[in-house]
């Protein structure tokens, strides 16, 4: 079978979207093994976070064979169409749209799980703020009068 050049671009194709998975795999594995101690919240998070990830980069895997596959098989055998060809090519399509599902989902999930902590963390602080004008409130009814202003020259 002689190359042509939609033949070679989709084999590109293919190439490119090997290397995609692979960065992302390896982006995978670093920042697994670069985490630090983690509370459950954290941890429940980037358990599934990676379960999504690792599923993205499945996918994507298996795009890039099938793409490279798919660079192989005619797309008439004979006088006819080659429903091999329509059949590998109807699946590549398929899995696009899974892995777009996959990168909606993981980014949902990291937009829901980033809004939450940003809502703890202003709770917390709110928590804070409260429990210090509640002591001072309360140093101030313990010695009403203290001085509360600055000493002279400073």
């Amino acid at each position: 079978m002689e190359g042509t050049d939609l033949q070679s671009a989709i084999r590109g194709l293919g190439v490119g979207v090997s290397l995609i998975a692979l960065f992302l795999g390896l982006r995978q594995w670093y920042e697994h093994r670069s985490r630090g101690e983690q509370d459950e919240v954290d941890r429940r998070f980037h358990g599934r976070q990676a379960v999504r990830r690792w599923l993205g980069v499945a996918v994507l895997g298996t795009l890039a064979a099938l793409v490279l596959l798919g660079s192989r098989v005619e797309p008439r055998v004979g006088e006819r169409g080659n429903p091999a060809f329509v059949a590998l090519w109807v699946g590549i399509l398929a899995l696009i749209v899974v892995t777009l599902g996959v990168a909606l989902w993981d980014s949902a999930a990291t937009w829901l799980y980033a809004r939450d902590r940003r809502r703890e963390m202003v709770r917390d602080h709110v928590d804070d703020l409260r429990r210090r004008m509640r002591g001072a409130a309360d140093a101030r009814r313990q010695h009403p009068d203290a001085d509360d202003s600055p000493a002279p020259g400073g």
